[in-house]
């Protein structure tokens, strides 16, 4: 089998690939994410019941064998995703009650029917029809249906509301009750019917105060490296074990 010890590359075929194949982002933020976890110290303990759990009955030596790492690489991987919680959890925990009281309304979970006809006359009879209950909707979008949609009866989700595209179909749903269909709207090539089934405000708990700490992360990683790549200056990486 083919192992990375195996493998030589030559300094300028090393550069050509990650050029060619654009790849200049992404090992950029995995130096980060590196750099991230060197910075926070991980208490020996929960490393070595991490490796327990990550190795189960297999030797620690075979492990690495088979991925081409070594023992600084294994200790590496684990600590990551918990090196990188803390950072975030220091850096953006403090503000994300605050930043969910202002953005909650894009986290609301929302499940809707969509049926989209490119034909105008077509949307304003089912509509009429729907309207009088001649039929139900889930009927209407499997049988005249055009898009993808119509296989699972015209029901999406659930989903995020503020992750909806476009961004249009969330400000038709907030404005709708349970049960209501919007008129027909004109959105690109398409004539669509919207019906809301279900929305559920958003709570913050622990799932969502999670989810908001990771997109903190996602957006300061993502800003950094644009930034890096872009040759601007950066304030150095911080964080304070004794927090």
């Amino acid at each position: 089998m083919l192992s990375l010890r195996s493998m030589h590359f030559e300094e300028q075929e090393v550069v050509d690939l990650v050029r060619r194949h654009e790849l200049a982002p992404m090992l950029l933020r995995h130096k980060l994410e590196d750099e991230i976890t060197n910075l926070v110290l991980i208490e020996d303990s929960w490393l070595t019941e991490r490796k327990k759990e990550i190795l189960g009955d297999n030797e620690e030596e075979d492990f690495l064998d088979n991925r081409g790492w070594n023992s600084k690489d294994f200790d590496l991987h684990i600590r990551r995703p918990e090196a990188l919680r803390r950072f975030a959890d220091q850096q953006f925990g403090r503000g994300l009650e605050e930043l969910f009281l202002t953005t909650s309304i894009n986290h609301d979970i929302v499940i809707y029917s969509l049926l989209r006809v490119k034909d105008a006359f077509m949307a304003r009879e089912l509509w009429i029809r729907l309207e009088e209950n001649e039929m139900t909707f889930a009927e209407a979008a499997s049988t005249y249906g055009e898009g993808p949609e119509a296989s699972a009866k015209g029901v999406i989700g659930p989903v995020p509301i503020g992750r909806l595209l476009p961004s249009i179909i969330g400000d038709i749903l907030r404005r709708l009750q349970p049960g209501e269909i919007h008129p027909p709207k004109q959105l690109g090539e398409w004539i669509v019917l919207i019906r809301l089934e279900k929305l559920t405000p958003a709570r913050f708990d622990e799932s969502m105060r999670n989810q908001l700490l990771n997109e903190q992360l996602e957006e300061f990683l993502t800003k950094r490296v644009e930034r890096l790549l872009g040759g601007e200056e950066v304030d150095l990486l911080h964080y304070d074990q004794a927090l």
